[in-house]
């Protein structure tokens, strides 16, 4: 099933502070999340938070337990 998150949850699941993700997404380091904003809000799925943790050297794998991980 995919999930969608917001910017501080991604932010706290891969360990990074979320203005570093924002940085990076505004300035065109890692490509905007696929599903529209809500709210003018990010919408994350499975996919973005793979993109980012690759991005920022995450192993999401070491990351165990948490549901967004599961099936990589």
């Amino acid at each position: 099933m995919n999930e969608n998150y917001l910017l501080n949850d991604v932010a706290k699941r891969l360990g990074v502070r979320h203005y570093r993700i924002a940085y990076a997404l505004t300035v065109g380091l890692v490509p905007e999340p696929e599903t529209p904003r809500i709210a003018n809000k990010r919408i994350f799925c499975d996919k973005d938070i793979r993109r980012l943790a690759a991005h920022f050297g995450v192993d999401l794998r070491a990351k165990g337990g948490n549901r967004m991980v599961d099936g990589l």
